[in-house]
């Protein structure tokens, strides 16, 4: 039921989806994680954890250190000749199903709320994955998102979009780049500025560790010191010494670093850790569902009517991964030509451009993070 497809080795949000032969271990433990950090997500957007106001972010940063843990471990082991099957992959596998997810997005808003001329601008900074850049997550912002900020998750999508478009270029045309040491610098630069990238920075730095060292996160008198790590960084928090921005890109790398063993893979994991993008992007749906059924029966409750929400999201995540996701991992290799991968490598570039220029004449840039 659960046959899982061959592939060469790619990224998606975070997850490993095969491996060149010799050339990646398989982390089944990241499989779990994924399903995991997805889930939290429904449940931060669903409200049942309002009191913890960076909750959400908090799962998407260590989605972030997850990606540049393993994107980081694949740009080391390219040469500038990959790229252009670098970006394909990166086009193919993240852009296809998020294009489908902005679409049936949009298309339930048009239904539900008519034409909305300020949709047009969200789906701009979407369509250029430069919404992190100009939409900010402020309450009145939000509510001019499609069906009352739905969508608003998508900022994630654009922040990895950049670190794909970002990190081969720094780490195969910038020798200083090539070194974990830059890498600790970058990510403490990037954290303290405030920017979007102190995690996937992390995550990078991570991978650079593992390149030089071997698995010596495996030791365990380095899991005992992440433990340590992960306690004091939430003791920090709750006492207020640290604000949670320059903590978080830690604790996402120690988390990672934790769930980093290497090991076989079952077909139900893979199965999990497939469906939690499509969960991810999705998850909206059962919201929306739930939403309606606490309308229409208050008697149920609220907690009754997410969990159906919940379940129902599971199931559109399934369904999206059989006929999209599974499909793109069984056939992307045989689709590929070097034209192709160009074109790729044009596009995203391209598409960044062109979002950017919109955004600074039409609206001018954040003064923080979204």
């Amino acid at each position: 039921m659960f046959k899982a497809p061959k592939s060469d080795f790619d990224i998606q949000f975070g997850q490993p989806v095969g491996r060149s032969a010799g050339h990646m271990d398989d982390y089944p433990g990241f499989d779990w994680l994924r399903i995991v950090l997805a889930s939290g997500v429904f449940w931060v957007h669903a409200g049942s954890v309002e009191h913890f106001n960076f909750a959400g972010d908090f799962f998407v940063q260590v989605f972030f250190a997850l990606s540049g843990f393993l994107i980081g471990g694949i740009i080391l082991r390219m040469k500038p000749t990959d790229l252009p099957r670098f970006f394909y992959n990166r086009t193919i596998r993240i852009w296809l199903p998020f294009l489908a997810a902005v679409a049936i997005l949009y298309l339930t808003a048009y239904l539900k709320e008519g034409f909305a001329p300020y949709f047009w601008h969200s789906l701009a900074f979407d369509l250029t994955f430069t919404h992190n850049y100009f939409i900010a997550k402020a309450p009145e912002v939000i509510a001019q998102l499609p069906i009352n900020g739905t969508g608003s998750h998508f900022w994630s999508i654009a922040v990895e979009e950049q670190f794909y478009l970002l990190a081969p270029i720094l780490i195969l045309f910038v020798p200083l780049a090539k070194y974990w040491a830059t890498w600790v610098l970058i990510a403490i630069v990037a954290t303290v500025l405030g920017t979007f990238y102190g995690s996937v920075s992390a995550g990078v730095l991570g991978a650079m560790l593992n390149r030089r060292f071997g698995n010596w996160h495996l030791h365990p008198l380095a899991i005992a010191l992440f433990i340590c790590v992960a306690i004091m960084v939430s003791g920090l928090w709750a006492l207020d010494i640290f604000e949670y921005r320059y903590m978080i890109p830690i604790f996402a790398i120690v988390t990672v670093l934790l769930c980093a063993r290497p090991g076989q893979r079952t077909a139900f994991g893979k199965w999990i850790g497939g469906i939690s993008f499509p969960m991810y992007l999705n998850h909206w749906i059962g919201l929306f569902v739930a939403a309606a059924i606490a309308s229409r029966l208050p008697n149920l409750g609220v907690l009754t009517a997410d969990i159906f929400g919940f379940a129902l999201s599971i199931a559109v995540a399934a369904l999206a991964y059989r006929l999209i996701d599974r499909n793109l991992y069984t056939y992307r290799s045989s689709w590929y030509a070097p034209a192709l991968g160009i074109t790729a490598v044009m596009a995203a570039y391209t598409l960044m451009a062109l979002g950017l220029i919109f955004g600074l004449y039409a609206i001018g840039p954040l003064t923080g993070p979204a």
